[in-house]
């Protein structure tokens, strides 16, 4: 059987884009093993809760805001307008699978090897064997496969695990040079993690790449790349899940888009780029590379109140995109 699309990969990224092409008509199968655990701290953000909303099926708990520490100077954004969530991810991701399957997108439990496009067609070789489609989106995250299509070659080394505490109401982040390590509450315990831009750190837990931006092309003749597999993750916070849903429904609309003759392929950069505001992101992050730095934002968030409002407005991007007078202000503070 041959497809429109095949997407490999069964994470929001490509649930999402299987259940608006399958929406929209097109015969669209996901290609996943569904045999491995997603390495996630797992929080919507209020951008995602804004747009999409959220299913109390997966939801483990209701976050006030952010507290961020950096070797004992302590700083808490309490987040006057907006509210996240900490989710159980395994359910997230099962919730949204069954979404796009009941659209009508099949489901093929394998794992896709390589892809190769053939003029009219991209042939996706299993381990059971070979699929044809018109079309491929690329969603398996960082793996072999993303980046034997141009995926990530640049990630951050990434170690989490479960510990049974008491659980709050704020994720905490705690900020370092060349990494930070984060604890999101659940509903009987916590997720912690630390990330390392040189290897895994030397303690136990579950290991994870995370992307670190997006790569410099996110598209071929019939194959786009989506979510952590295109290296969509904030260079700031981490954030990934919003835009891997976002970007699996623009590759969704883009290639729907291609069979009706409205776009082409290549217009799946322009949208994303449009919509997805990763070079100021990375500008903090830049800015973010040194202790003195670090030092002086957490400090500015706990003592200096017009600071606190600027970086909750770009965390919870109630403020899209900061305005050169806000940018010009964070970069006075941080070199100050």
């Amino acid at each position: 059987m041959r497809y429109d699309v095949a997407v490999i990969g069964a994470g929001p990224a490509g649930s999402f884009a299987a259940e608006k092409l399958s929406s929209l008509g097109h015969k669209t199968l996901i290609i996943d093993p569904c045999d491995k655990k997603k390495i996630c701290a797992g929080i919507l953000t209020a951008q995602y809760v804004r747009k999409y909303g959220v299913d109390e099926s997966y939801v483990e708990r209701k976050l006030k805001g952010v507290r961020l520490s950096f070797r004992d100077i302590r700083a808490e954004i309490t987040y006057r307008k907006a509210v996240e969530y900490s989710i159980d991810r395994s359910a997230y991701d099962s919730f949204n699978l069954n979404e796009a399957i009941s659209a009508g997108a099949g489901l093929r439990k394998d794992t896709a090897l390589s892809l190769e496009e053939n003029g009219s067609s991209v042939a996706i070789r299993t381990t059971k064997g070979q699929i044809l489609a018109d079309y491929a989106i690329v969603a398996s995250g960082v793996s072999d496969l993303s980046r034997l299509c141009g995926g990530p070659e640049r990630y951050a080394f990434c170690v989490q695990q479960k510990k049974y505490l008491e659980p709050g109401d704020y994720f905490e982040m705690n900020l370092m040079h060349g990494g930070y390590s984060w604890s999101t509450p659940k509903k009987d315990c916590v997720l912690t993690g630390t990330s390392s831009l040189s290897g895994y750190p030397d303690i136990p837990g579950e290991k994870s790449l995370i992307p670190l931006g997006p790569v410099k092309k996110t598209f071929s003749e019939r194959i786009l790349l989506a979510g952590d597999a295109a290296g969509f993750v904030s260079p700031f916070e981490g954030e990934g899940i919003y835009y891997a849903r976002r970007s699996g429904e623009i590759a969704a609309e883009i290639i729907s888009g291609v069979t009706e003759d409205k776009n082409v392929l290549t217009d799946y950069e322009s949208c994303w780029r449009k919509e997805f505001d990763f070079s100021t992101l990375a500008l903090i992050s830049r800015m973010l590379s040194n202790d003195r730095a670090l030092e002086l934002f957490t400090k500015s968030i706990r003592d200096n109140e017009r600071f606190n409002k600027l970086v909750e407005g770009i965390l919870t991007k109630e403020n899209k995109k900061p305005g050169i007078k806000d940018i010009r202000f964070l970069i006075k503070t941080l070199v100050s």
